[in-house]
């Protein structure tokens, strides 16, 4: 039911819709190609190549896993939005930098630093979550998914071709302009669920130290160990899309964006599909023989030695699978009293990034010994692995008080 704090609901997902829009399609201009920017610093061989990338990978995860914390802690104190506006404009005035470096450690530093400023994705996560009616809030979650879809598929395309005809430079510049254009777009949302400020309780010499942890229920504990393991499994190749691209053609640049944005295509219906269904099915009968299918198709593309059997079967895998982010937040969001939403979605990008952290680093050891098409293989294995590690946990997640509580008083 809508109350003074969703009354502006749909207009903050549009403003979110349409800043994250822009943020990820500029970010998707850039990233999916580093591998490539490495390789013209002069970095040609795959092993060397693949460590940096990883690398590469590992710190911007470091820098979301130490920092999303303290935004979404300082969200929830002094609001969402100036949070958004601090990580949209800061980072736009960062990435235009990263085009004219020609060293890979400065890079590396120049990404850290961009991925600490930033963190926008989790905070307009947060801003939906506070400000969206509870039995609307699946339909949120998938439609404000199909803003990251929508945008990586127009990045990897524009970008693609920016990279191929006027070099890496002018792609960076791409990604910072439209940025600041996702910043203007949180200037009209509407913060309708207020941050309230506690008043500081006096000191007692009974408190030792203040926890390193906050005081979350066991239910979402679970959660966000599940979005760790599950960043761990889902993230391992991804990094390597270029490189295994650059074994197929002489054209690397130009045909990762097609590929990647006939991916994003796919998760775009993917993640409005299952945003649906998650406020209408049980989550469990979704993620299962999604996952499934995700391991079939990263063993076909593993294997393929042409563009069309690698592009397809990466498409299809999303197709069946990109949709999963929406479960597993509209899960989240049903264990998690509105006031905490912001603090609780910064710790869950702190839960990717280590679990990403932890797949960079396990995939760069790798990859020097079984080359890329070993970590496609390799990230194939681990979501089948995933799979009963799932399904036990949201088991768990689904049978706790809170969660049944809520879902009952729908």
């Amino acid at each position: 039911m809508e109350n003074s704090e969703t009354r502006h609901w749909k207009l903050n997902l549009a403003m979110m819709w349409f800043s994250q829009l822009m943020v990820i399609t500029g970010f998707a201009g850039v990233i999916p190609f580093i591998p490539l920017f490495f390789k013209n610093m002069g970095i040609t061989d795959e092993g060397e190549c693949g460590i940096y990338v990883s690398l590469f990978a590992f710190f911007s995860s470091l820098a979301y896993a130490v920092f999303l914390p303290i935004w979404g802690t300082l969200s929830d104190r002094y609001g969402v939005k100036i949070m958004l506006l601090r990580g949209t404009f800061g980072t736009a005035f960062i990435f235009p930098i990263m085009g004219y470096v020609e060293n890979a450690w400065l890079l590396i530093a120049l990404r850290f630093l961009t991925a600490a400023c930033a963190g926008t994705t989790a905070a307009a996560h947060a801003l939906i979550a506070k400000n969206t009616p509870d039995n609307r809030m699946g339909f949120a979650m998938g439609v404000f998914s199909t803003a990251y879809w929508c945008g990586m598929m127009l990045g990897n395309v524009v970008g693609g071709l920016v990279v191929h005809y006027w070099g890496f430079a002018s792609a960076f510049w791409f990604c910072g302009i439209l940025y600041f254009i996702g910043g203007i777009a949180v200037l009209f949302a509407k913060e309708d669920c207020k941050p309230v400020l506690k008043k500081k309780q006096p000191k007692t010499h009974s408190r030792v130290g203040v926890p390193l942890l906050p005081s979350f229920t066991v239910a979402v504990w679970l959660c966000l160990i599940m979005f760790l393991i599950n960043a761990f499994a889902r993230s391992f190749e991804g990094n390597y899309i270029a490189m295994l691209v650059d074994q197929l053609t002489d054209k690397p640049a130009y045909w990762t964006g097609v590929i990647s944005a006939f991916v994003s295509a796919g998760a775009l219906v993917s993640g409005a599909l299952f945003g649906y269904l998650a406020d209408r099915m049980d989550p469990t009968k979704l993620v299962v023989p999604a996952l499934a299918l995700a391991g079939v198709f990263l063993i076909i593309q593993a294997t393929a030695d042409n563009l069309a059997a690698f592009g397809i079967s990466r498409t299809l895998m999303f197709v069946t699978g990109g949709g999963l982010a929406p479960i597993y937040q509209k899960l989240l969001s049903n264990i998690t009293p509105k006031r905490k939403r912001g603090a609780v979605f910064g710790w869950t990008s702190t839960f990717n990034g280590i679990g990403s952290m932890a797949s960079t680093l396990v995939a760069g050891a790798l990859i020097s010994f079984i080359g890329t098409r070993g970590i496609f293989m390799t990230g194939a294995i681990l979501t089948f692995l995933l799979i009963p590690v799932i399904i036990v946990m949201m088991n768990k997640i689904t049978s706790s008080s809170y969660y049944r509580a809520r879902t009952a008083a729908r």
